[in-house]
């Protein structure tokens, strides 16, 4: 994710904000490292404004990283005084990156509120599902190609309720607005205005046009679910 400007609305919580303003974050040991993944400052904001907003019972983030967009979350479900947070990331040969997140989710005191499931979205979904667990809110950002950023969705549409959220991080690249395309079309959900700007900017002025003219905004995007609903056996629409 491209850094960007530090917004003064960031989540209250002192272990997150140093992270966003220093870009770098502290590890078990105590060492300082850069912070080499994480969502933008503006979405980060964003994530954390709905999340208070909605006051979900259980949110489930998919794709963890260094626990940013996790810090996000857990801050304001902190505030409102409800609600769990459901992280799933596999970490493949990446264990120091996952002890880290969890490390500061600990400094952060909100450990209480969390459980990281350490496997693929494509297990770990199914296996939620068939617990009976629903969600108000989903956010991906996960893998970005197509197939896996499609599974997740297609799950996450299974585990929310009539009128949660699913967010999409990184909505401009092609896989995931893909994906997007494929929501507006085949399932019933409306986007919502969640105060983030319309960014079309890419490589160069030609690849930032195409862009415009697709309406891939680079910043995340957020639609709720009006209906459980599913199209006929036979039904197709492009996407």
């Amino acid at each position: 994710m491209r850094a960007s400007a530090v917004p003064d609305e960031l989540p209250p919580n002192p272990v997150l904000r140093k992270i966003v303003q220093t870009r770098t974050v502290v590890s078990p040991d105590g060492q300082t490292r850069k912070l080499t993944s994480a969502i933008s400052p503006a979405n980060l904001c964003a994530l954390y404004r709905i999340v208070r907003q909605r006051q979900p019972t259980l949110v489930i983030e998919i794709g963890m990283a260094l626990g940013v967009s996790t810090l996000g979350i857990l801050t304001a479900l902190e505030e409102t005084g409800r609600g769990e947070l459901i992280s799933i990331d596999p970490y493949v040969n990446w264990n120091s990156g996952m002890l880290t997140a969890l490390y500061n989710v600990q400094q952060a005191g909100l450990a209480h509120r969390h459980r990281h499931i350490r496997d693929f979205s494509h297990a770990a979904l199914p296996r939620l599902l068939g617990e009976g667990r629903k969600a108000e809110m989903v956010y991906i950002d996960g893998m970005h190609t197509f197939d896996c950023a499609f599974v997740d969705f297609y799950y996450s549409d299974k585990l929310i309720h009539v009128g949660g959220v699913i967010g999409f991080n990184d909505a401009g690249w092609r896989s995931v607005f893909r994906v997007i395309q494929f929501l507006r079309t085949h399932r019933k959900y409306r986007e919502l205005d969640v105060g983030l700007p319309r960014s079309y900017r890419s490589r160069n002025a030609l690849f930032s046009l195409v862009k415009r003219l697709e309406g891939r905004s680079y910043y995340d995007r957020y639609f709720e679910k009006l209906e459980d609903w599913l199209p006929p056996y036979n039904y197709y629409r492009r996407f």
